[in-house]
Parts: C-alpha cells; structure tokens; sequence
C-alpha cells in the first residue's frame, strides 16, 4: 500500500501518543475505515503503519531550481553537519524523523510531518520546527499561530518546498539550519507573507518606515 497525503496524515495522527490516539475532526471517517481495512490500526499493523508512514515523511519531494531531493534527505543532511562540523552544536537525538539538538543549554527538535493535525498539541517547551506540505491547510494555520502569542513563541511549520515559516520562536538550532539550507542548497527561509501581514494587521509587529 502507498499512503496518499490524507492517509498519511490521518495515520500519523493516530499513531501520536501526543495526540492521545483518538480521531479528530479532521479525520475524515472514510479515510479511517480505509485504514483500519488494511490492518494499520490494529496493534498487529502497527509496525507496518509506521514504516509506511515513515517512509511518505522521508519521501515527500522537495523542488529547488538547482536541487530535487527529500525532506527526509535535507534533515539528515543537516544532522550531519550538526555532528561533522559544528563544534558548538551537540545532536542529542538522531531518527529518519526527528533530529533533536542542543546548542548550550538550548535543546530544540526538528520532525518531519505528514500533516498538521491537531498541531497545538504537539507545542512544548522544548522548541519545536514541525517540517511539512502547509498548502492545503495555510490559511487555518496561519490565523492560528497569528491568534496564539504563546503557540507561536514554542512552535513552528515550515514548508521547504515554499521555502516558508510560520512561528516566531526562538531557537539557535533553527537559525544553524535556515544557515545550513543556505550554504549547502542556496536557498533561503522567509516567513510566511500571510503570516507577517496577519501580525502586522493584529498590530503585534511593524515595519516602520526608514
């Protein structure tokens, strides 16, 4: 079986304890029974539904002018770089999925999403840069993280196909891989234009004049 984007995003929120394994709202119930048909709900499958979901989170291609690769192969890249050559950043945590770094006394996670199901959820102290598609949802995120102060403060989406953020936190590990994506791909992050101009409308920042 290969997971289409809704598949994969209603499996993965499932399968996180962080989401207490319950179906949401977003998850529409034909995409459940087609799940649960395969055998990937039951505790049986549930080896199989992670290779499956791992595997679309890894794969999801991402499309430069000058580069065609995985996000799975960007954060792995960037892992080694942390391990290989910066001396100041220690990885504390390496998976196909998840890189969890420390720079000083800052600790900070960076995970491949299939979707942003419940996303709330998954904001912690930790600082946290959730990798994924934004496309089909934007707007609803985007009014989201411009509503939450504190959402925006712990948590970030970041979409490399669009080379876009939404979030505002903090994180010297983040600012090594907006560095990294620069230097080895020759591409740079911005922040979501919606986003800033939801702040800018909310009167939370301003570009001033001059």
């Amino acid at each position: 079986m290969v997971l289409d984007r809704e598949e994969a995003a209603t499996l993965e929120a499932l399968l996180d304890d962080r989401l207490a394994r319950r179906p949401t709202p977003e998850a529409p119930l034909a995409t459940v029974e087609r799940l649960r048909a395969e055998g990937l709900l039951d505790p049986a499958g549930s080896t199989r539904a992670r290779e499956l979901l791992a595997e679309w989170r890894q794969g999801r291609r991402i499309e430069w002018a000058a580069f065609s690769v995985t996000q799975g192969e960007i954060l792995d890249a960037f892992a080694t770089h942390c391990e290989r050559d910066l001396d100041e950043v220690d990885v504390v945590e390496r998976d196909t999925d998840l890189v969890v770094a420390r720079w000083r006394k800052e600790t900070s996670r960076l995970e491949l999403r299939a979707g942003f199901t419940c996303f709330e959820e998954i904001a912690s102290a930790t600082p946290t840069m959730l990798l994924g598609d934004i496309d089909h949802d934007a707007d609803q995120l985007v009014r989201a993280f411009v509503d939450d102060g504190d959402l925006r403060s712990r948590l970030a989406l970041c979409d490399l196909n669009r080379l876009e953020r939404i979030g505002a936190v903090r994180s010297s590990v983040f600012v090594y891989f907006e560095w990294f994506l620069r230097d080895a791909y020759g591409v740079k992050l911005l922040p979501a234009a919606a986003f800033t101009q939801g702040l800018i409308d909310k009167g939370v920042i301003s570009l001033g004049m001059g």
